[in-house]
């Protein structure tokens, strides 16, 4: 030994704070040889406002938010700010964090119990469904059982992702097939209520109909909570419910309840987080999420600090992206079929790896014939995506996993989204019907979308063709107002692939060889794209959020009523009611209000929802119902579609991606009736007559009415969800019981032809439908849908659509004009 270079030492340095800092002193493998420039930046901003309580930090999908969190859980262990806990939104990201974590040399723990983690010498790495339960190892508020751990930071991944797991978690419900006593109990307590809301849909309840959605009257909710505890109460040594019941005793006057076919689904307006103490004592609270706009859902569901949220922490730039081609190829042209685009998607997948998200099985099945492996499950899924980064797969399916999967380089260098999530849970369900196209919602689906398209480009070396499926998919990204909605670097990659979309839409001819021809290009890497493309990220940048004012007066309402201090929170709903500026979304918060008001003031609670239903019909119906408004058509049909068309469509492409996803729309899925039945009626207005919900709008009548002209109206009986190839006596009943509302909503001038939408026309043997009745089934349906279409890119073609001449001619020439047009798209119903 020439030296002692231990001679020189003058004893251990203080680990570093500075998470930058930390970074250079961790043994971590090679590939972690440095950081990036855009971490660099967050975590510099992080490290200078480290002491504030909630942070938000945006980098786009790909950016490398894992490093960033588990540093600042470092820096926070060595400052002395622990124990410090990396929350993921499910267990496979958490898998993915603790070997990252390893791979940078940080100590980590999977083991709340840890003495470690405790002591403020690991990070502790965990699921948020460890976290957030009713038997939560971290304790909770108010049960001397567990004592609550304290713990100093607190770093919550994807928190987009992770709200779905936390309202999940403060969900109680209470399954027909587990709690038949139980759910069976609380029905029948509820009977009169549910009827008085709407008879069919409590038909539908008790028929077993798979897409019956009923809410309980929060009056009638809260009146008998007393005896709703009783019956809960009963169930609290029920295994699976003890990890949500702990969760919901405490605000159950002011939970929504809803009924489906087989379950009651109990959930409060916000989740009282309060109850995981740990959570709401944590000196730091870091929340890592995409690029999405809105972060109002993180005060709502988080009760994140508002002002904080409204300063997030971003890079400077937004365009350390890989280039990514985005292109819906029936926004280029209305002729391509989705059989068409599964075809190139096989043909590339010989080549190089695809990627299909879809939202079910249903959708899956669609790729049967050219899959090479479909995954739904999460080991499934972890399988696959091990096979997809090790080598050449071909083309796999995955489903209902639009986040927390990384697919870098050749793992997908051609991703296909084939729609979006759709809603399987009563309370989901009723949400989107209540909420439809309001900003809310709308935002949840640019969500959803922004995340699946990030799966396929993870640095900015990677590189990706997405292709769109589906007509909503096509919406979003078509719709100016829309598209300002997604981050900063994706906006900007839709924005020159729509002018690529253009320019292929202008050369004419079959646009699907130009598609497959200019994805080639990216995927060969022509030296042109990759200019462009680079180029086109340069000016990218992050705007301050958009934080609505209604989110926060609505938290604070909620947490006002969870102490039942309800004079408090009627006046700071009130407050959230007059900040929304949309009709759909005002209405809905107006509901909140009544139920918030209806513990101090009935009558006044019941006059707020009176109002409130004259912005969103679909709302709960009042104590005294609504009365019926008569449909009249005095106009000429052609004239009320030209009409219609202008206000809704602002231009051709509009126009036929608007009819496109209508159409999509009347499919006949059980998963997808409220949908069918709002395309129902839109259908009637674009053929030009006066439409309404009357069972919607009033609790009672059929699913749709159209006004056809000449005093003549159709009486649609909505059974898309059916699943049986028989009509069931209950269905023509419903039918029967329709026609008997018109007969007394209607004087005798009137005449009207039953109608029923189902699959099949096929009379169970002890049905008897009403006289004159006809069955518009999925192919008679599909004969009207390719009419309308038809019908539509004709008007199109011809810049004609706001012109009642032209509609005329064209209606007539698809059989579209009034006169007959029930017996022309459907069927006599047939007897066994």
């Amino acid at each position: 030994m020439v030296i002692d270079f231990s001679a020189f030492n003058s004893g251990a340095a203080p680990a570093p704070v500075d998470p930058r800092l930390l970074f250079d002193s961790l043994p971590r493998v090679e590939r972690y040889e440095f950081l990036r420039d855009p971490q660099g930046q967050v975590l510099q901003a992080w490290f200078e406002r480290r002491d504030e309580r909630d942070l938000v930090i945006k980098l786009n999908t790909g950016g490398g938010k894992t490093l960033v969190g588990l540093l600042i859980c470092q820096s926070s262990l060595n400052e002395g700010k622990g124990p410090a806990l990396y929350l993921a939104p499910d267990p496979y990201l958490a898998e993915q964090a603790t070997e990252q974590a390893r791979e940078l040399g940080l100590e980590v723990t999977n083991d709340p119990r840890s003495h470690r983690f405790t002591g403020g010498e690991a990070i502790c790495v965990l699921s948020l469904n460890r976290f957030v339960n009713g038997k939560s190892v971290f304790g909770l508020l108010g049960d001397a059982s567990r004592p609550i751990v304290d713990v100093g930071t607190i770093v919550v991944d994807d928190a987009h992702a992770a709200l779905a797991t936390v309202r999940e978690k403060f969900t109680m419900v209470v399954s027909k097939e587990d709690h038949k006593e139980a759910f069976d109990g609380l029905l029948t307590l509820f009977e009169q209520d549910l009827r008085q809301q709407s008879h069919s849909r409590y038909l539908d309840l008790t028929t077993g109909v798979p897409s019956a959605v009923a809410q309980v009257p929060f009056w009638a909710w809260s009146n008998r909570e007393a005896r709703v505890t009783e019956i809960l109460q009963g169930l609290r040594g029920d295994e699976e419910l003890q990890w949500s019941w702990p969760l919901v005793r405490d605000v159950l006057p002011v939970c929504r309840a809803v009924f489906t076919h087989d379950r009651l689904e109990i959930q409060p307006p916000h989740p009282p987080i309060g109850k995981i103490a740990t959570f709401t004592r944590a000196r730091r609270r870091v929340h890592l999420t995409a690029t999405l706009a809105d972060d109002s859902v993180l005060v709502t569901d988080f009760a994140a600090d508002p002002q904080s949220m409204a300063s997030p922490i971003t890079p400077v730039s937004a365009g350390y992206l890989g280039d990514r081609l985005i292109l819906a190829p029936r926004d280029i042209s209305p002729s391509v079929t989705d059989e068409a685009v599964r075809e190139m998607a096989a043909r590339l997948a010989q080549r190089v790896n695809v990627v299909v998200l879809v939202p079910s099985h249903r959708q899956a099945r669609t790729w049967d014939a050219h899959s090479a492996v479909t995954a739904s499950t999460s080991e499934q899924i972890g399988a696959a995506v091990r096979r997809l980064r090790a080598g050449h797969v071909g083309l796999v399916v995955l489903v209902n996993k639009y986040d927390g999967i990384d697919l870098p380089r050749t793992a997908c260098e051609v991703l296909v989204m084939d729609g979006l999530p759709e809603a399987y849970g009563g309370l989901t369900r009723r949400e989107q019907v209540l909420l439809g196209e309001s900003e809310g919602m709308v935002n949840r689906q640019l969500q959803r979308l922004e995340q699946g398209m990030g799966r396929g480009v993870r640095s900015v070396n990677d590189h990706c063709v997405v292709l769109l499926l589906g007509d909503r998919l096509s919406q979003l990204i078509a719709t100016p107002q829309y598209r300002e909605r997604f981050g900063p670097a994706t906006r900007a990659q839709i924005d020159l692939s729509r002018k690529v979309a253009q320019a292929l839409a202008q050369q004419g001819g079959d646009p699907l060889p130009k598609i497959e021809g200019v994805a080639d290009q990216v995927l060969n890497r022509d030296p042109g794209w990759i200019a462009t493309a680079r180029t086109n990220l340069t000016e990218a940048t992050y705007q301050a959020s958009a934080l609505s004012p209604a989110a926060t007066h609505s938290r604070a309402a909620f947490d006002q009523a969870a102490l039942r201090q309800f004079a408090e929170a009627a006046a700071h709903m009130g407050k959230a009611v007059a900040e929304a500026t949309d009709p759909l979304e005002r209405g809905y918060l107006q509901e909140q209000l009544a139920a918030y008001q209806h513990f101090i003031n009935e009558p006044r609670a019941q006059q707020t929802l009176v109002q409130a239903r004259a912005n969103n019909p679909s709302l709960l119906l009042p104590i005294d119902g609504v009365k019926a408004t008569r449909l009249t058509s005095n106009a000429p049909q052609a004239a009320q579609a030209a009409r219609y068309l202008e206000t809704t469509y602002g231009d051709r492409n509009r126009l036929l991606l608007g009819i496109d996803a209508m159409l999509g729309d009347l499919a006949y899925d059980p998963n997808r009736v409220p949908a069918f039945e709002v395309a129902l009626e839109r259908l009637g207005r674009h053929l030009g007559f006066e439409a309404q919900r009357p069972d919607k709008s009033t609790g009672n009548g059929p699913d749709v009415l159209w006004a056809t002209g000449n005093l003549h109206y159709l009486v649609l009986e909505a059974k898309s969800g059916a699943t049986s190839d028989k009509i069931w006596r209950s269905n023509v009943e419903q039918l029967a019981h329709s026609m008997n509302w018109f007969q007394e909503t209607y004087d005798a001038t009137c005449s009207a032809t039953p109608v029923l939408l189902h699959r099949s026309n096929t009379l169970e043997r002890n049905a008897v439908a009403p006289a004159g009745t006809r069955i518009i089934t999925e192919t008679t349906m599909a004969t009207l849908g390719q009419a309308v279409r038809k019908a539509m890119i004709a008007l199109a073609d011809a810049d004609a659509w706001r012109e009642p001449g032209a509609i005329e001619t064209q209606f007539q020439a698809h059989r579209l004009l009034a006169a007959g047009i029930a017996e022309r798209f459907s069927v006599k119903p047939r007897s066994t």
